[in-house]
Parts: C-alpha cells; sequence; structure tokens
C-alpha cells in the first residue's frame, strides 16, 4: 500500500480521477443497452422468477460493467504510470473472474469447479505477488497490528478472492440488489481509503463505484438486465482486489458483512456452496404468492438465507426487500469506518486521545442515521444485532489476544519451508468455540423467527 500523502498530488491528479469517473459512467451507460439487445438477439435472456408473468430480462449483462471497467483502468494506467504493474494485475483479476462467469452463466458449472476456478483467479495475484511484480502487505488488524504472516498470508490471497466473489455471487437474485449493495459496499471502501491514507484504496474504488453506478440503473427494479455470473464474480473480484491492494481487508469485511451473512446461512443449512437460483429449484427459501409479494417458506427443509430471515417477519414486495438490503450494506459501512479508524490507532497514526475524539465524532455523525435506519426497516434489526455480537466478541477476542497471547514468547513451529508463529495457531484455536457458540445463536435466532411465522400463520387460518 502506498500513503496517499505521499504522492504529491496536485490539482492535476484530481481532474483526471473525476474525468476517469466521468467516463467510466458515461461510457457504460451508453454501453448497457448495447448489451442488452445483444443479449436478447443471442437468446441469452432470463425469467424473473420473482414476478408472476415471469418477463424475459437480457442475462449477462455484467459484460457492460468489464468494459466500462476496462476502459476506466486503461486510463488510469495512462495517467497514474507509477500504479501501472498493480493496475494490470487488478485488471487480469477482474476479467478473469468475469471470463469464469460468463462460462458458467452458460454452461453452468458446478459450484466445485467454480470455486476452484476463482481460486486460480485469486492465484493471478498471488504469483504476481510472489514475483516481486506487485507487493501485497500482511493486513493490520484493530488491537494486533500488522500481522507477521508474510510467508502465509500471500497463500490465502486466492482464497480471500474466491470467497468475496462466490459470497456476492450468492446472494444475488433480487433486481439491484448484488450491484446495489456492491456499489453501497465499495462507496465505503473509498471513505475508508481516505481515513486510512490508502492511495490504492482511493484510486481503485473510483472506477469500480463508476461502472456500478449506471449498471444499478438498469438493474434496479424493475430490472431491465441481470448481471449474471460474469456480473457477480467480477464485482466481488473488485471489491478484493480493493482490500488486498488497498491493504483494507477488514473494512472489505465489514462491508461485506451481508454478503458474508448470507452465505453462512446457505453453506450451513445445504451443506456447501450454492447459487440463489439452485436453491429456488431445490429448496426454495421463498414463495412468491399471487400479488406478486414475495412471502418465507415455512418448509423446514428450505434453505436458510437471508432473504427469508427478513421475510419471516412477513411478506415484502421484491422492491421493499431489496431496500431491506440496501439499510443492511449502509449500517455494514458504518461498521467498516469505524473498525478503519481502529485501524489507525493500533497502526500508530493515532493515539489514544485522538482516537477517542474521532470515535466520538463518529459515533455523533452516524449515530442517528443508523438509528433511522433502524426505525424505518424493523425487519433488520435482528441481523445487525447479531452483526454487533461478532463484532464487538472479535474485538474482544483481539483485545484478548494482543494483551495475553501475544506476550507469551512462544517459538515459531519450523516446517522446513516456512515457519508458523505458534501463537497464531493458539488464537486460531480459542477462536473455533466462539464461532460454534455464535453459529448456534444465529440459527436459534433464524428459527426463532421462522416459527414465529408459522405460529402467526396458524392464527390466521
Amino acid at each position: 500500500m502506498i500513503a496517499l500523502t505521499d504522492l504529491n498530488w496536485t490539482f492535476l491528479e484530481i481532474i483526471y480521477l473525476l474525468m476517469i469517473f466521468g467516463i467510466g459512467i458515461g461510457s457504460t451507460y451508453l454501453i448497457i443497452p448495447k448489451v442488452i439487445e445483444f443479449m436478447k438477439n443471442k437468446g441469452y435472456v432470463g425469467y424473473d422468477i420473482h414476478k408472476n408473468a415471469r418477463p424475459a430480462v437480457a442475462e449477462s449483462g455484467g459484460l457492460s460493467i468489464l468494459i466500462g471497467f476496462s476502459i476506466c483502468l486503461i486510463l488510469l494506467m495512462i495517467f497514474f504510470p507509477a500504479f501501472l504493474n498493480e493496475l494490470s494485475i487488478f485488471f487480469l483479476t477482474v476479467i478473469s473472474a468475469g471470463i469464469i462467469g460468463f462460462i458458467d452463466d452458460r454452461l453452468k458449472l458446478r459450484s466445485g469447479y467454480k470455486i476452484f476456478l476463482t481460486l486460480l483467479t485469486g492465484g493471478i495475484i498471488f504469483f504476481a505477488n510472489y514475483i516481486n511484480f506487485i507487493h501485497i502487505q500482511t493486513p493490520t488488524i484493530p488491537f494486533l497490528g500488522q500481522l507477521r504472516i508474510t510467508l502465509i498470508y500471500p497463500l490465502a490471497i486466492p482464497l480471500i478472492v474466491a470467497i468475496f466473489a462466490n459470497t456476492v455471487n450468492m446472494l444475488e437474485g433480487y433486481n439491484g440488489e448484488g450491484s446495489g449493495t456492491c456499489l453501497i459496499a465499495t462507496c465505503f471502501l473509498f471513505v475508508c481509503g481516505i481515513i486510512f491514507n490508502s492511495a490504492q484504496g482511493v484510486i481503485f474504488s473510483i472506477p469500480v463505484i463508476a461502472v456500478l453506478i449506471p449498471f444499478f440503473l438498469f438493474n434496479k427494479f424493475p430490472a431491465r438486465v441481470f448481471p449474471g455470473d460474469i456480473g457477480t464474480l467480477s464485482m466481488g473480484a473488485m471489491i478484493a482486489c480493493i482490500a488486498l491492494f488497498g491493504s483494507l481487508e477488514v473494512a472489505a469485511f465489514c462491508v461485506l458483512l451481508i454478503h458474508i451473512f448470507n452465505s453462512f446461512y446457505m453453506i450451513s443449512s445445504v451443506k456447501g456452496f450454492s447459487e440463489s437460483s439452485d436453491i429456488h429449484s431445490t429448496r426454495a427459501d421463498i414463495i412468491l404468492l399471487k400479488d406478486d409479494r414475495i412471502q418465507a417458506s415455512v418448509k423446514k427443509d428450505a434453505a436458510l438465507t437471508l432473504p427469508r430471515l427478513i421475510l419471516a417477519r412477513g411478506p415484502l414486495t421484491e422492491s421493499q426487500l431489496t431496500k431491506n438490503f440496501f439499510a443492511i450494506s449502509v449500517i455494514c459501512g458504518f461498521f467498516s469506518i469505524f473498525m478503519t479508524l481502529l485501524m489507525l490507532f493500533t497502526k500508530g497514526t493515532l493515539d489514544l486521545s485522538s482516537i477517542i475524539i474521532a470515535e466520538v465524532v463518529f459515533l455523533l455523525i452516524f449515530t442517528f442515521p443508523s438509528v433511522l435506519i433502524l426505525y424505518h426497516f424493523p425487519r433488520i434489526r435482528g441481523v445487525i444485532l447479531l452483526m454487533l455480537i461478532l463484532l464487538s466478541v472479535g474485538s474482544a477476542f483481539l483485545i484478548f489476544i494482543s494483551l495475553v497471547i501475544l506476550p507469551i514468547n512462544f517459538p515459531d513451529l519450523n516446517l522446513g519451508f516456512i515457519q508458523i508463529p505458534l501463537n497464531l495457531i493458539f488464537s486460531f484455536i480459542l477462536v473455533v468455540p466462539a464461532l460454534l457458540v455464535w453459529y448456534y445463536i444465529t440459527v436459534k435466532y433464524f428459527w426463532y423467527q421462522i416459527n414465529k411465522m408459522k405460529r402467526k400463520e396458524s392464527i390466521k387460518k
């Protein structure tokens, strides 16, 4: 990561970024209708399963995201040659994810194959880092600092890319949901990049925001185009790259908590990775009513998903449901800013008094909009509470590691080709039972809401 303040930018660089941002929006907006026409002519259409009329909608519209993104990246390479290597790998990673997505749109790959291929996509960053073409820093974790796992962390890079890409893909299925939540997430990553003084966090977010804005306008309810896996996988890869290059892994985890929660529910219930389309055809989590409202399924073997949890308090229209997703995403963005401030404190950039002032200012600024969001979207309160529990317990656990585990002078475990800090192993062992307890709480809460809905239905009958 390069510090934003080390670039010595003039007003001209700001103009370049604004110009690239504008070109990204304009070019993508003009490209999308052409892509829609092309896909329909080729017969690449999907049927909107959340409407009784089942209108035909152009599929694989994420191609327009890739085209607009490519234009932006070329311009960034021209105007910011200092980032040429990283921008090149950013480009290759996202395009590779998009190609895998397009193949999946056409051939319907098994989830295992898709995960393996997205791991290979992340392998591009791993290989480039291995040969020193780029440099990926180990993450800065609140209360722990920059992790001392320079040999281990690069091995995790392909896994991070695969997880981000597939979690975004697993929640997609509702008009504007994928593009909208990813747009919100990237906007907050842009803000976190400014706060964390990350040049890559700021620069790499701009083309992503630029192409997602016009795509969302075509993808929102009622959708005129679907992103397809070419869109969802590339969006997930974009966020992963911003996190890795910009040293914003913790912030990215927070902004994608909505996707991570949904994936967690789905994986735990179907015992593996699965897409929303597969869930609908085999273990449908929702029921479409005659008035086009969507209701949660009460069947015990139906998949546990975030949409089903939100709908457990009663049916909603598709537009209302996606607004609940957006509300969760915004609050997840607030979490990311809070954790970024903690990262600054841990890094030593801010002293204790400064971080207290910064956090107080943060709470003053974001408490009111958070309360307002929770007031207007009561269905998400339980989900947000579970997220707060996870982040609070996680922070307490990190403080415990910092004060108790790290001071112990354990020797490193020498495996010959790599040395693993025993502190890390002990920390991992300790986190497993905590995650199991959290898993129990979240699943119990899920079934509490579903059973509550069942009782209401039985009373009505």
